[in-house]
Order: C-alpha cells, then sequence, then structure tokens
C-alpha cells in the first residue's frame, strides 16, 4: 500500500514539474517586453519548476515523517512512542534537511532545473579563471561542466535545507533586485539623454553657429541625402577633402537629387570655404547614437 502511494506521488511529481518546465520554455521566446512587470513575470516563469520541486519536497517528507512515527507502518513498525521529545525532533530536522536534498538533487537531475541555468547564466562564465569550472566532467556526462554540477548542488542544498520559504525569500530577492537594476539603468539612460541634449545644445550647436551652418539646414541636408541613398559618412568625407561638389554633381542625375543637392548647397550658402571644413571636426566629437538622435543622421 505504501509503496503504491509512493510511486503515485512520485509519477504525479515528475509530471508537475514536466508540465511545468515545458510551459515555461515554451514560453521563454515570447515574453521578452512589457518593462519592469513583464521581467518579474518571466523570472518567476523561469523559476517556477525549482518552486514545484521545493513543494514537491515538502510533501514528500511529511508523508515520510507520517509513516515514520506511525506504529506498525513501513519503513518504522516500531513507530516514535514520543514525538515531542526534544532529541527526536532535533534528528528529526536534520533527517529533513539531508533527505530534502537528496530528493531535490534527483528531482532537479531529472528536470535541470538549477537557479543559474533557469536565469540564463553560467557558473562556469562566473568562475572565468578557473579552468575547473568549466571543463567537461566527460565519461556518461559528456559536456556536462563542473559548473553545472555546483549549479545542481547549491540549488538542492537551497531546497533541501532551506524548503519553500527560503525557496520562495530567494526568488523574491531576484525579483526585486532584478527590477531595482532595471530601475538603475534607466535613471542612468535618462541621466545620460540629458547630458547628450547639453552637450549637444551647449557646444555643438553653437560651434556649427559660429562656422556659418545652422542645425536645421544640416539636418534638412543630411534628409535629402539619406533619400537618394548617399550615407553620412560620404557626405562628411567629402566635406573634410573639400570634394562637395563632386559628390552633388554625381547624384544631381538622381531621382530626388536635384531637392537634396539644393538642400546641401542652401546648407552652405555663405559659409566661408575655410569655415565648412571645419564642420566635419565638430560632427566627430558626437558618437554615431548622439548624431542620429539629433541630426537624424
Amino acid at each position: 500500500m505504501m509503496g503504491k502511494r509512493l510511486l503515485f506521488v512520485i509519477v504525479g511529481v515528475l509530471v508537475l514539474l514536466a508540465l511545468t518546465t515545458t510551459v515555461v520554455w515554451a514560453a521563454d521566446g515570447g515574453t521578452n517586453g512589457g518593462g519592469a512587470m513583464g521581467a518579474t513575470d518571466v523570472l518567476l516563469q523561469a523559476l517556477a519548476p525549482i518552486i514545484a520541486i521545493a513543494t514537491a519536497v515538502e510533501r514528500i517528507l511529511e508523508m515520510f515523517w507520517e509513516r515514520w512515527e506511525k506504529v506498525g507502518a513501513w519503513p518504522n513498525k516500531m513507530g516514535v512512542p514520543d514525538t515531542g521529545d526534544p532529541d527526536y525532533i532535533g534528528r528529526k530536522k536534520a533527517g529533513s534537511h539531508w533527505l530534502g536534498t537528496l530528493f531535490a538533487l534527483i528531482a532537479i537531475g531529472l528536470t535541470n532545473a538549477r537557479f543559474f541555468r533557469l536565469l540564463g547564466l553560467d557558473v562556469g562564465v562566473l568562475f572565468s579563471g578557473w579552468v575547473l569550472f568549466s571543463s567537461d566532467i566527460g565519461g556518461i556526462f559528456g559536456s556536462f561542466t563542473v559548473g553545472a554540477l555546483i549549479d545542481w548542488v547549491m540549488t538542492a542544498v537551497i531546497i533541501g535545507w532551506g524548503g519553500t520559504e527560503l525557496t520562495h525569500s530567494i526568488i523574491e530577492g531576484l525579483v526585486k533586485g532584478r527590477n531595482l537594476w532595471k530601475e538603475m539603468r534607466e535613471v542612468e539612460a535618462g541621466r545620460k539623454s540629458i547630458l547628450d541634449a547639453k552637450f549637444f545644445n551647449d557646444y555643438i550647436a553653437p560651434e556649427l553657429e559660429k562656422r556659418g551652418v545652422s542645425v536645421a539646414a544640416l539636418r534638412q541636408a543630411f534628409d535629402g541625402l539619406k533619400m537618394v541613398g548617399v550615407p553620412v559618412n560620404e557626405f562628411i568625407g567629402s566635406m573634410t577633402i573639400g570634394k562637395v561638389d563632386d559628390l552633388l554633381t554625381e547624384i544631381e542625375g538622381r531621382p530626388g537629387g536635384a531637392e537634396a543637392s539644393h538642400a546641401v548647397r542652401a546648407l552652405f550658402e555663405g559659409v566661408p570655404p575655410e569655415r565648412a571644413v571645419e564642420v566635419p571636426d565638430v560632427l566627430a566629437l558626437l558618437t554615431p547614437e548622439q548624431r542620429k538622435r539629433f541630426l537624424g543622421a
């Protein structure tokens, strides 16, 4: 009777783990957006198999100790006369830790549900300077690395010694840490955006205007050149060597080339040649991302 019940529990747990893992892997490719809440949902889904394992281990341990303490039941027909004895409680707690770790090792080995792996991290990379952690174990384990073994054991110990409470706490910590890191990156990106705008408006734009070139006219010229398929870098190079007229002559025969040529000529109207050749030096102070943001190219 006990054997059948244990078999049903094990089969049920394996089915639950298989279904949970399959659903998470299937959903992993299509849940990459949605801001902080989306990131939280993805993380919780990714770690769902570990929660399932922790819950299953606790249920198996409860069933095991219930049978152990019952008189006449396998595997301890003697039973436990005093379940409140402090010595017994201490031994039971220690036994639960070791048995829980053993059950978790088996479940994790069957499902490959490891903390670092589900988070998309490789322990071998974390210890990339140590060949041991990234080397293959070999034999029947194939490409199973020592880093993966550490991940496996660490996950089992967390489940076996901490139970669902510690597992949930770690997952909550990971979720909060992921969200905090994302918010910090967003704040840093916002700060960089403000500094970029200040740099462009307070330095680049005045430097262009000193040379007789307006930002609006430069942006319009860039747009016209892009319409006729002229790379902005090619145009900037022609300015550097003083060959803008040759470039304009070449593009005037293209569809829309006349409008692009007119926009470029209007850009340099009234600009002395010795000042025009300085414009590329000013533009070189911008990164490609800054140039695209403020000048559209």
